[in-house]
């Protein structure tokens, strides 16, 4: 199956979030319930289970490659963002270069690697490490300076958590017991189904009349096509599983951290959100034609 047909495939489970919002079956609690449970159980959980691999010393040094390149890529964004949109009030520009740095790499785009090849879960994990450590320390930087850091909660983040025990185990060959492992297993495989139907929710009470702002896309444009199109023609001699990873992840709409780190830094949040909003609708069409390129 190619991954256009996957993806519409996870477009269909996105539109029934739509509907099952409507009908009033995601309410506000229950989409933030969910939302904590992908975050903190089903996404850690993908994780180490994607990462019980024998260990390759090939598999290795692209994992680090992906990692390091991913973090090159988000802060060559955010500099390229934060002077494209130097104009903007301070916290209208913010939002504007974290959504041209940062993209759903570990929401969205872990299921579009899922689909795509599973085999590629662990450059995944080290793309979204880079996501991680950038987001929380150099992403929070552009709305409230180094004084709005806090190291701890980088470091307590379920993703960093996970990815040192899923690296660990790689490393090591240690193999989880059957029980442990197929329980881990199972819980991940819940991260698909449970994204797609919050993406839907989330994208529910777009209005096209709120979106009259050129920013919103700009934003959507770089994000979802310059900036993908030009990893990917950057990358071309890399391995390919390498490429097609960081072509794939760099073609996600923007995080939707970005939007809560606008809250609580006093951001343009109702611009971020609608950005977000807007940028992961439009991903529904954007993402299928990307994976025809690869």
């Amino acid at each position: 199956m190619s991954i256009a047909s996957q993806v519409l495939i996870l477009s269909v489970v996105v539109f029934i979030g739509v509907f099952c919002r409507k009908r009033g079956f995601f309410t506000d609690e229950v989409i933030r319930g969910v939302t904590q449970l992908v975050v903190n159980i089903t996404v850690p959980c993908l994780m180490i289970a994607n990462m019980q691999r024998p260990f390759e010393s090939s598999v290795f040094i692209n994992f680090l490659l992906t990692t390091l390149l991913a973090a090159l890529i988000i802060i060559l964004g955010m500099f390229a963002g934060w002077l494209l949109y130097r104009r903007r009030p301070r916290e209208r520009r913010a939002v504007l270069a974290n959504i041209t740095a940062f993209t759903n790499c570990g929401f969205m785009g872990y299921p579009v690697i899922m689909a795509f090849n599973p085999d590629l879960m662990i450059y995944a994990v080290g793309y979204n490490i880079a996501y991680t450590l950038c987001a929380w320390t150099l992403g929070v930087m552009l709305f409230k300076g180094k004084e709005g850091v806090r190291i701890k909660r980088v470091l307590l983040n379920p993703n960093i958590i996970a990815s040192v025990i899923g690296i660990a185990l790689f490393l090591s060959g240690v193999r989880l017991p059957v029980i442990a492992a197929d329980s881990i297993s199972m819980l991940g495989s819940l991260t698909t189904p449970l994204t797609m139907l919050l993406i839907g929710t989330r994208v529910c009470g777009l209005k096209l009349s709120e979106l009259r702002d050129p920013d919103y896309h700009t934003a959507a444009l770089l994000r979802l096509l310059v900036i993908p199109l030009l990893t990917g023609a950057l990358s071309l001699p890399l391995a390919p599983a390498v490429r097609s990873v960081l072509f794939l992840l760099t073609g996600m709409p923007a995080a939707t951290v970005i939007a809560m780190q606008a809250e609580l830094y006093d951001g343009d949040a109702v611009f971020a959100s609608r950005a977000i909003a807007y940028g992961t609708l439009l991903s529904l069409v954007t993402v299928p034609l990307m994976g025809m390129l690869l």
